[in-house]
């Protein structure tokens, strides 16, 4: 009897040594992912580095900053909705991430400022709401430095 809780003891502790090697084995290869997209991201090389930080996103249910530098690299090629995606899953995760915030308050500006800038191209200058439109696209658009051709309404 002593011998079968003895072998018991020795394959319980085994079994939780091998899950400890495991975990530690499966830490290193997440900081060995995360160093090598962080190591391309800082390069400037988002092509190499998002499908690394899709993986650890997926990977680690609370790693928000994945999902910050996934969204960091849409907004670069101005993929302006799967950036806005990303940063939503981030504060899905954490509802107080700052840097989400603001990276998704910055890309829905942008998506606004694409949105006037059309309107403005398919307004007909000589329309009843041309000048009010004209105001509105010159207002909006004052931050993000883009100018616009303004044709004079007779």
């Amino acid at each position: 009897m002593a011998r079968l809780i003895l072998l018991s003891l020795l394959l319980s502790l085994t079994a939780c040594q091998m899950n400890s090697v495991r975990d530690v084995s499966d830490i290193k290869d997440i900081l060995d992912k995360r160093v090598a997209a962080d190591t391309f991201y800082a390069e400037d090389n988002c092509e190499q580095a998002l499908p690394i930080y899709q993986s650890l996103a997926a990977s680690q249910k609370s790693d928000t900053k994945s999902l910050l530098r996934i969204g960091n690299c849409y907004a670069k090629e101005k993929e302006y909705t799967q950036a806005e995606q990303a940063y939503q899953q981030a504060l899905l995760r954490d509802s107080s991430y700052s840097k989400a915030w603001y990276n998704l308050s910055y890309i829905r500006a942008q998506i606004l400022a694409n949105t006037v800038k059309e309107m403005y191209s398919h307004t007909d200058p000589s329309s009843f709401n041309a000048e009010k439109i004209r105001a509105l696209t010159i207002k909006v658009l004052a931050p993000f430095e883009i100018e616009l051709e303004i044709e004079q309404v007779d």
